[in-house]
């Protein structure tokens, strides 16, 4: 509050000892009335909790469009979760290549099914060296034998002839020295 002018003030304190407080004045500003809204405004008013649903809609449409996972067909079931499995190394008692692969990788298979045929002509011609080197061996084997029953039979005739001759030597019918090459056979 504000007190007085001073003119007025000094006419106061005359009569008066007490000053008076006086309202403060209001500057000249236009005076609001309020007014009814406009048509256009009074439009999106009443459209306003109609535009809310369709947008609302709108949003669960597209979110239910998004995360719907397609039907399955019967006999298959969908689920969530982790599978552990052992592996298992395959391995030939040969080094080799591979003629065909009868599975493909991630397929099932049982005990004992062929899972891949070798390429087996590098270990047929191995095959047939080795055959070959074996009856090689063989023949040679053969041979052997064959020298040794040959050297038996010339010791047994050696043996024969040197009783032969021990036998007719006392008899004067061969000579001592016939005897000596007899034995040196």
């Amino acid at each position: 509050m504000k007190l007085m002018s001073n003119e007025t003030d000094r006419s106061t304190s005359q009569t008066e000892p007490r000053p008076e407080l006086v309202p403060p004045a209001t500057p000249n500003l236009p005076a609001v009335t309020p007014t009814a809204p406009r048509a256009r405004d009074r439009f999106w008013l009443r459209r306003r909790p109609v535009l809310l649903l369709v947008l609302l809609a709108t949003t669960a449409g597209s979110y239910a469009w998004f995360h719907a996972k397609p039907g399955l067909p019967p006999g298959i079931v969908a689920s969530n979760g982790r599978l552990e499995a052992d592996q298992i190394d395959i391995a030939t008692k040969f080094a080799g290549r591979v003629a065909q692969l009868s599975v493909d990788e991630g397929d099932m298979v049982r005990a004992g099914q062929v899972v891949a045929t070798m390429d087996t002509r590098d270990l047929a011609a191995s095959l047939k060296k080795a055959q070959s080197l074996a009856s090689q061996a063989q023949q040679v084997l053969s041979e052997a034998q064959a020298n040794v029953a040959q050297q038996q039979t010339q010791v047994t005739l050696a043996k024969q002839e040197l009783d032969r001759t021990a036998a007719l030597v006392p008899r004067g019918f061969a000579t001592v020295e016939l005897l000596d090459q007899r034995r040196q056979q």
